[in-house]
């Protein structure tokens, strides 16, 4: 099982220091991966709901810095050496597919083998307004997007012709040197469905009401094995990407498995491991000296 860090790239005062302390830090104490979220902008007047809180609310504000993910990826590509790097999630609609898959072809050139695409279908209204493209039907649009970015990834002249895209036969040279995973987003039956017949891996996630902690995403694990026996696969190869918070502290916490004691938060790494883990995601909030005072003394009292 992968451990990798959250990067301080979307939160109050982040800046490219943060980033790249962070980055650094997490190749030194020997992180396997370190990841991003992804949006475009934070509204002034956001009236959808966040699907991953109680009440809808959302985390950022309009003041807080939001790094792109896609820049950050060459960034780093050229300032690490080992680490992995990965989205968790990122919205394929708001970029098209020709200019997303050229990019991180061209990137992973230069960091062969060490990019991770974990991609969703997208909640926020306002953003998809703001680049034109309805968010109705962005599941189906999802689906063609994740074989439209294949495609492109072929070594070979190919066309695509679907609902949302389309294009004639060319090059799209260079290829990725190995398969960019694309790590499937999202907690609905539907984004699981897509994750067992396209992806190479999914986000766990949980909705309102599906529950939370570990219980909640072995429910929702049951699911997707269902959906993978009816594609006549199994997890074998199968990416699953576990992101949880990060805190050391003297009482666990059962809704959030990854704070707590050490041997607390130890327990529930070999549990999610037990389950078929394979990448987790560490997430801390706060300034960069804290990311890294945190991981450092996970490395050290956890690992």
């Amino acid at each position: 099982m992968e451990i990798g860090l959250h990067l301080p790239s979307a939160q109050p005062g982040a800046s490219a220091q943060g980033v790249m302390d962070v980055a650094r830090a997490a190749e030194r104490l020997e992180f396997d991966a370190v990841w991003m979220f992804d949006h475009l902008f934070t509204p002034t007047g956001l009236e959808s709901l966040y699907p991953y809180s109680r009440d809808g609310s959302y985390a950022m504000s309009p003041e807080d810095p939001f790094f792109d993910p896609l820049a950050l990826f060459g960034v780093l590509a050229g300032a690490t050496e080992r680490l992995k790097i990965g989205t968790g999630v990122l919205i394929g609609a708001y970029r098209h597919p020709i200019v997303l898959a050229k990019t991180l072809s061209s990137i992973e050139q230069f960091a062969p083998g060490r990019l991770i695409l974990g991609i969703g279908s997208g909640w926020m209204k306002e953003e998809f307004e703001a680049v034109g493209i309805t968010r109705d039907r962005r599941g189906a649009r999802l689906s063609e997007y994740i074989r439209a970015l294949r495609t492109t990834w072929e070594p070979k002249p190919t066309s695509f012709e679907g609902e949302f895209y389309n294009w004639p036969e060319g090059g799209f040279l260079p290829a990725p040197t190995a398969p960019i995973p694309l790590i499937v987003g999202g907690h609905s039956d539907a984004a699981l469905k897509r994750a067992a017949t396209l992806g190479d891996g999914w986000a766990i996630a949980t909705g309102r009401g599906q529950g939370s902690g570990l219980d909640a995403a072995r429910a929702r694990l049951e699911v997707l094995d269902g959906y993978l026996e009816e594609n006549g696969r199994d997890r074998s190869g199968f990416e699953l990407l576990y992101q949880g918070l990060l805190w050391i502290s003297d009482k666990p916490n059962p809704r959030m498995p990854l704070t707590g004691p050490p041997d607390a938060i130890a327990e529930s790494l070999a549990a999610l491991k037990e389950m078929g883990v394979t990448m987790v995601d560490l997430i801390v909030f706060g300034p960069a000296d804290v990311v890294v005072e945190v991981a450092t003394r996970f490395a050290e009292e956890v690992r």
